[in-house]
C-alpha cells in the first residue's frame, strides 16, 4: 500500500522507500526509514502535501515524496 492512499488519522509503519540515495538520506534525516511508525495528521485539499507525525517530529511531504513510500496500515 502506498502512503498516498491513507487518510487523516491513519497510522502505520513504513515498509519500503522507493527513492534514490539523495531522497532516502533526506527522509532519514526527518526520521522516515523502513520500520518507522507514523500517523497522518493533515492533508491539503488537493492532497499535494501530507503532514505526518514520525516519532516526536511533524514532517510535511510533497505528493511526489509520499508516492515513493510503501506502508502497512494499522488495522483498528
Amino acid at each position: 500500500m502506498n502512503l498516498s492512499e491513507l487518510r487523516k488519522g491513519d497510522k502505520g509503519e513504513i515498509t519500503k522507500i522507493n527513492a534514490g540515495k539523495n531522497l532516502k538520506t533526506r527522509l532519514f534525516s526527518f526520521g522516515i526509514y523502513k520500520g518507522a511508525r507514523f500517523e497522518i495528521m493533515a492533508c491539503s485539499l488537493a492532497r499535494n502535501t501530507i503532514e505526518l507525525k514520525v516519532g516526536n517530529s511533524m514532517v510535511a511531504l510533497r505528493r511526489g515524496e509520499v508516492e515513493k513510500l510503501e506502508v502497512k496500515k494499522d488495522e483498528i
